[in-house]
């Protein structure tokens, strides 16, 4: 329930559900881009040095998107001002998916400015939302600051020659994801309430980091001319991607998650955002594993420095890492059998991590790890509490 004397105001009429709109569905699509260029920058610098360099411009990536998704979410307005508004940071965001080509030690200064213009469109967006809407004006201030705070970040990063214009750029990123939303929920009298369908726009993005990992599968097999052991690591990245599909849609996704997270008070709400953030590594593993199955088929064919299996099972450590932290973010409680299941794909990624398996065997044995979790968690899947 919501605190005594705090009195909850109403974004949108919380009685009728909500699906996703097309224009949300086109907004998905333009990040599709974002997250290709970003699997092109690991799948040619699979090293610890890649490693970091895509999870930083991942949640860079992410956050943008994450945003204007929570927005859309919050204020169901489709007028059009509303698209406008949605159109010009699609375009931003295409921009600054051209902007990883390379990555951005080239044109960082471009990348800081694109992302400080975006991160004040929203600030925009929120601040009006506040101006039209007295009710709402706490809250949307506390966000309206918080994304005011994070551009000037970026533009300060400006000054910073590279590296330490990186860390910069973390600085803002951690003050903007902190002050837009948990403290604004935990500061404001006014909290608005909404029948949130962040958990379906969650589970579609997760489609388009699974095709963004079924791509790199693909171009895996073709890249070494169909060669059988390249076809055969093809087969089991392809029944891994199938794993993660199948946990995540029977288990880890909820669709009305974010509805009891709102039902539940200022607290949970405040906790729902380890829910939410905690999609970043799933989403980023995700990514991983498909770039690894790829490097994998061709250091079957062509041979390597054998980095495709300390990248998948870091990556299998990670996402197992990212549905914990996602059950904790609404107190979720799984059985015995899919513990011991997660255990085991977590032994399995150690093995494949330290071991220096084959490629074939380092791909096949993390499809069987796959298979038996989703076999598992099928049968006793996890219960979500709230």
């Amino acid at each position: 329930m919501d605190e005594p004397g705090r009195p909850v105001t109403r974004a949108r009429d919380s009685a009728t559900g909500r699906r996703s709109s097309w224009l949300e569905l086109f907004f998905d699509l333009v990040f599709v881009v974002a997250v290709f260029e970003l699997g092109g920058l690991l799948n040619a610098d699979p090293t610890v040095h890649g490693v970091l360099v895509f999870a930083g411009l991942l949640t860079t990536i992410w956050w943008l998107w994450f945003s204007f998704s929570y927005f859309a979410d919050l204020f169901d307005d489709d007028r059009p001002p509303s698209r406008f508004a949605q159109l010009v940071a699609m375009l931003g965001v295409l921009a600054l998916a051209a902007s990883l080509d390379r990555g951005v030690a080239d044109d960082s200064m471009r990348f800081a400015v694109l992302y400080a213009l975006l991160l004040l469109l929203l600030t925009g967006m929120y601040g009006l939302v506040g101006w039209r809407r007295p009710a709402t004006r706490e809250f949307c201030w506390w966000n309206a600051i918080g994304f005011l705070l994070g551009a000037v970040g970026w533009f300060a990063s400006l000054l910073a020659p590279a590296p330490a214009r990186y860390a910069v750029w973390g600085v803002a990123l951690a003050v903007n994801a902190a002050m837009a939303g948990p403290v604004a929920y935990a500061r404001v009298r006014q909290v608005p309430v909404q029948q949130s369908h962040m958990p379906e726009r969650f589970g579609l993005f997760t489609i388009v980091v699974l095709g963004e990992a079924v791509l790199a599968v693909a171009n895996g097999i073709g890249d070494t001319g169909w060669r059988p052991g390249a076809v055969a690591i093809g087969i089991g990245g392809f029944v891994i991607a199938c794993g993660i599909w199948w946990v995540y849609f029977a288990s880890t996704f909820d669709p009305e998650a974010g509805n009891r997270a709102v039902r539940g008070g200022r607290a949970v709400i405040v906790r729902s955002y380890l829910y939410a953030y905690g999609h970043l590594l799933v989403y980023g593993s995700i990514v991983a594993s498909g770039v690894a199955v790829e490097v994998a088929a061709r250091e079957a064919v062509h041979g390597g420095h054998g980095v495709a299996g300390p990248l998948l099972g870091g990556s299998q450590l990670t996402l197992v890492l990212g549905c914990v932290i996602v059950y904790r973010g609404f107190d979720v409680r799984v059985g015995r059998r899919v513990a011991l299941a997660q255990a085991g794909l977590v032994l399995a990624a150690l093995v494949i991590g330290l071991a220096g398996l084959p490629p074939l065997g380092t791909v096949l044995l993390v499809a069987l790890a796959w298979v038996v979790l989703a076999v598992i968690e099928r049968s006793a899947p996890p219960v979500w509490r709230h």
